[in-house]
């Protein structure tokens, strides 16, 4: 679904940031990606969402080339929701009128339908659908964001850590709400998340970054068993993978 081969890419004239990064996601699994602070992480999720593009390298969702094409028309023609890391909602909004933006691309019924099966899916907004975003608790902030995301019907979903700035009780529920997404719909889902342990909970297959390189890959299981990631962690050097 999505391939980034040999990825190159920085901000303005500055040095690049990733310095040759591969990686694959497919339908139906979580792939996350993880990293000390200033590994890359979000630079690359920006840069396979089309905020930042390449300096060198290839991105294709579905075989087709995508490296130049910008966000916005990833999210019309690719089918990509994005949820950033901050400010994902508008809080002078009610619930329904944040999950509604992101199906203005949508038909009347179609509109509708996808609605009601959110609604269904996330009864506890369903509760709150006439309140402001900003009455919202930091976990359903961040549900909230991921029901505007999926109002579109996406087939890749980039998050950029979901968890950032909520409790562990909350973090948990958003974490369970995207194992369901994953269950449930015929997607792809990428993630870049902080909390490391956690997110390989969920996750499926793991890249774990250092110094722009892929330094790490493997299930997310065998991630959790493997000490290499731990020194990786405790800011011990290890060689980036072959």
């Amino acid at each position: 679904m999505i391939e980034a081969t040999n990825i190159r890419a920085g901000y303005g004239d500055g040095a690049d940031i990733l310095t040759g990064i591969s990686l694959t996601a497919n339908r139906r699994e979580i792939v996350t990606i993880l990293g000390p602070n200033g590994c890359g992480k979000s630079t690359l999720l920006k840069t396979i969402a089309g905020y930042v593009r390449p300096r060198a390298g290839t991105i294709t969702f579905d075989g087709t080339d995508v490296a130049s094409v910008p966000i916005h028309e990833k999210v019309r023609h690719h089918k990509v929701g994005y949820v950033p890391q901050t400010d994902n909602v508008f809080g002078t909004l009610s619930v329904s009128e944040n999950i509604m933006l992101g199906a203005r691309l949508l038909g009347r019924q179609e509109k509708e339908k996808r609605f009601d099966a959110l609604m269904r899916q996330y009864p506890a907004l369903a509760s709150k659908k006439n309140r402001k975003a900003s009455a919202l608790s930091g976990g359903e902030r961040q549900i909230l964001s991921l029901s505007r995301a999926l109002m579109a019907g996406p087939e890749i979903l980039l998050l950029d850590e979901p968890s950032a700035g909520l409790s562990p009780l909350m973090m948990h529920e958003v974490f369970d709400a995207i194992a369901v997404i994953r269950d449930t719909e015929n997607l792809c889902i990428l993630m870049v998340e902080q909390n490391a342990f956690e997110a390989l909970g969920i996750a499926d297959r793991a890249y774990v970054l250092s110094l722009g390189q892929v330094a790490l890959t493997a299930s997310a299981r065998d991630l959790l068993d493997d000490p290499a990631m731990r020194k990786l962690y405790l800011g011990a050097e290890i060689e980036p993978a072959a």
